[in-house]
């Protein structure tokens, strides 16, 4: 498949079709995003078929930590149109910008989020806001993100959000070790020190606490929370431990909620001051 057509949006096309025509242009182009390609293949797959669902195309979508580009992409094949948004990393890199071109996918560089005064001027376009694998890293207060990301929704629109489950045996284990061995708790030292900044999980969430997370943000959301597997690809005793445990919901290693904008009444949370901002106010 030459460049001209594999940057054509096939308009359509399945899951299947989607995920080739983007497997074919990793290989190609080389651009060093091929491991973590393989590695998502399985949640891309199981992503794609809920938004099929939930939110079907013709449908304006935007992808917060589009990274790659590797869901725009895929999404775009399948007829949505499609918004990327990252920090300048990964948008500035060359195969991505690239990538932005063929599939004419709008590829924006937004730093800071915190500060929710991203994508001026687009208020209520989005009827779907991609969220996946992003929540866990967040390092800011996000009150003035989420005001941002309910302003760009439309009326009547979804946020697709996908993160890793807190309470999943595998982290509880480490956990309790953890304390056992009196070696801590959270992340270990090391790997704070090893990891670049955007890596940490700082923060894993359970179902429940994902839906008090949206219900203290504005009454206009409506959240459900499933449990799903996106680790249980490869063969051997550990996986078939895992698919024993993912028998039982609440043990399945990923968590993704669909958040409903039911109407806009009003973004109830507020952004925390400090005591002295407090009273310079007065």
């Amino acid at each position: 498949m030459d460049t001209q057509e594999a940057g054509r949006p096939q308009t359509g096309s399945t899951v299947r079709h989607a995920m080739e025509i983007l497997s074919n242009l990793v290989e190609r182009q080389r651009g060093g995003d091929a491991q973590y390609f393989e590695h998502q293949r399985a949640r891309y797959a199981h992503t794609l078929a809920r938004i099929e669902k939930i939110q079907p195309a013709p449908c304006t979508v935007l992808d917060i930590g589009s990274h790659y580009l590797h869901q725009p992409i895929l999404l775009r094949q399948m007829g949505y149109e499609v918004w990327g948004m990252d920090i300048e990393l990964f948008t500035g890199a060359q195969f991505v910008k690239e990538r932005s071109r063929m599939f004419d996918i709008p590829n924006v560089a937004v730093n800071v989020l915190e500060n929710g005064d991203f994508l001026v001027g687009q208020e209520n376009r989005f009827g779907l806001i991609l969220f996946t694998e992003i929540l866990e890293h967040i390092t800011f207060n996000p009150v003035r993100f989420w005001h941002r990301v309910f302003d760009l929704l439309s009326p009547n629109g979804v946020v697709y959000l996908s993160t890793p489950n807190s309470l999943r045996p595998a982290a509880q284990a480490k956990a309790l070790w953890n304390v056992l061995t009196f070696g801590g708790i959270g992340l270990d030292v090391e790997q704070i020190l090893q990891t670049v900044t955007y890596g940490h999980h700082w923060k894993e969430y359970s179902a429940s606490e994902i839906r008090q997370y949206f219900r203290l943000l504005s009454s206009d959301f409506r959240v459900e929370t499933t449990w799903y597997s996106s680790d249980l690809a490869t063969e051997g005793f550990k996986t078939m431990f895992k698919r024993l445990l993912a028998t039982i919901p609440c043990f399945r290693s990923d968590i993704e909620a669909v958040v409903r904008l039911s109407g806009k009444t009003g973004f109830s949370a507020r952004p925390p001051s400090l005591p002295m901002h407090i009273h310079a106010s007065k």
